[in-house]
């Protein structure tokens, strides 16, 4: 078999980069669900498998200093674009890998040393089943006891009605020998035929189909690739990944979505009745995965999970805090998330945000808030699940209160790093904040100009910027992309003029944001 194993390996994963594999974060979930975190004001280790561009590995390398940072992927041109973001951030905590899983399983790589963290942000489906079980072999000769994994992966029964779809497009590449996008741009243009003649496989009623049917047709490229075209794609049911990370002694404790902490907010009653009859968690989950038809799951595993005492799980709440990571939230009672609409009780939620807009705070400070502290249970619990669903909607981020570093100057150089790569292209999405340890998405308007402040001297710090000399220098570097603000045809002033609409927001909004998660 050829070097790749059957993987996409002549076309780039999309950079991405994902919150959810931040320490922190994988701390909350824990906590959520009654288990004991790992440490995170001494210094740990990290590992990430199946790393991509490295974007992730660089901005959580980046915000937590504390920490040893390894990040792994076998595709040479990944692996040399992270060392470059790392290099230019200079990062002394990262070190990348072109290494394979078969490699890292069997010890043929020197010097790693026994991890706190793994994670692995949909690899598990997307490889052959022979390097499904070196990830389990790296897992059980790597991970320390108490450590946490994180492995999210393509799941069944969500994924059943697009296996032949699936099946389909790698048949027609087999047929059409070339490079992986002519390969895709010709199985897209033959299930369009297909649907043309009103194929039965494709009017059937199966709101799944039809998503990723879209899926197909509008996302990236480089994406539908490496989810359609590598030989070893298998969604697998919860069942099947639990018995093989049980190889590993992995216990399942939870899912990265974290509102799923708290099934009062998306089973029915009956539902939940029904769970509490199955005769182990391996089948509570599986069962779950029926109810919701299940597409992906976002799974966090502990090697020898430890149940958290009640007295416990307040402490370690309480060394949790919460900031909001994006401007202008209002307190509304309504809040969506990936199982639906929520509604959260506004004697709550209100106080909450009034204290978060003046800056980040400790779960302690926000239950000692007067709306909090009269309420009959400890107000943590509550406070708890509104976080949960605050971050799950997209509006906050946690963080640990005992970690968070004396020194925010190489997440301040990681920024700096990808807002200057920001001037060539759009791959790098995100910024690093030294507070919340994770990174803060950030659109390419925001990057340039959060570049446009740090190359003028003393700008973060000045309140008095002029809007239209960003813009101008902003609306330079997209000029050099071929980007435009509007449309083809606008005129320039009025081009400039939205542009410098947009910058001033930025400045309102987002900069004060920026500086209370010590961003800048």
């Amino acid at each position: 078999m050829q070097w790749n194993e059957g993987y996409v390996a002549d076309i780039d994963y999309p950079s991405g980069f994902f919150e959810e594999q931040s320490p922190a974060y994988l701390n909350f979930a824990c906590v959520l669900n009654g288990y004991e975190p790992v440490a995170l004001d001494a210094p740990f280790s990290y590992c990430e498998l199946g790393s991509g561009r490295g974007l992730t590995a660089n901005l959580l390398a980046a915000s937590n200093p504390q920490g040893d940072f390894y990040a792994a992927d076998f595709l040479p041109s990944h692996v040399a674009g992270a060392r470059q973001l790392a290099r230019s951030a200079q990062l002394d905590n990262l070190t990348l890998l072109e290494d394979s899983f078969a490699d890292l399983a069997e010890g043929r790589v020197a010097g790693l040393p026994q991890f706190d963290f793994i994670t692995l942000h949909g690899v598990y489906t997307w490889v052959t089943a022979d390097n499904r079980g070196h990830i389990v072999n790296f897992i059980k000769r790597y991970l320390k006891p108490g450590g946490i994994v994180y492995v999210s992966y393509n799941a069944l029964p969500g994924w059943n009605a697009t296996l032949p779809l699936q099946r389909l497009m790698l048949e027609h590449a087999d047929r059409h020998p070339g490079r992986s996008g002519a390969q895709l741009e010709g199985a897209r243009r033959f299930i369009d035929t297909l649907r043309a003649t009103k194929a039965g496989y494709f009017g059937a009623q199966q709101p799944r189909l039809q998503h990723r049917l879209d899926s197909l047709k509008n996302d990236n490229a480089n994406y539908l690739a490496h989810e359609y075209m590598n030989r070893g794609w298998q969604p697998l049911y919860h069942a099947d990944v639990a018995r093989d990370l049980a190889a590993a002694k992995l216990d399942y404790v939870g899912s990265t979505e974290l509102p799923m902490a708290f099934p009062h907010l998306y089973l029915s009653a009956e539902q939940q009745t029904l769970l509490d009859g199955m005769p182990d968690e391996i089948m509570r989950q599986t069962v779950q995965d029926y109810l919701l038809n299940t597409p992906f799951r976002n799974d966090v595993y502990v090697r020898g999970a430890r149940r958290l005492t009640p007295a416990r799980r307040l402490d370690c709440l309480r060394r949790m805090g919460l900031a909001l990571i994006v401007p202008e939230v209002r307190a509304e009672a309504e809040l969506d998330w990936v199982l639906g609409k929520v509604q959260l009780p506004p004697e709550l939620l209100t106080p909450v945000l009034a204290a978060l807009r003046a800056g980040p705070a400790s779960f302690a400070q926000l239950a000692a808030l007067p709306a909090l502290a009269a309420a009959p249970q400890p107000a943590l619990y509550p406070l708890a699940e509104m976080a949960a669903l605050l971050v799950a909607a997209g509006q906050a981020a946690v963080y640990c209160v005992d970690a968070a570093p004396a020194c925010a100057q190489a997440a301040r150089r990681m920024n700096l790093a990808v807002a200057r790569q920001s001037r060539f292209d759009d791959h790098y999405q995100a910024l690093a904040s030294p507070l919340l340890g994770n990174g803060v998405v950030a659109g390419l308007v925001q990057r340039l100009v959060y570049l446009a402040l740090a190359e003028r001297e003393g700008a973060m710090e000045q309140a008095d910027v002029d809007p239209a000399a960003v813009a101008a220098t902003v609306g330079a570097q997209m000029a050099l992309q071929g980007l435009r603000l509007g449309a083809a045809d606008a005129p320039a002033a009025a081009e400039l003029a939205d542009l410098e609409q947009t910058v001033r927001a930025i400045l309102q909004h987002r900069l004060p944001l920026w500086r209370q998660l010590k961003m800048l």
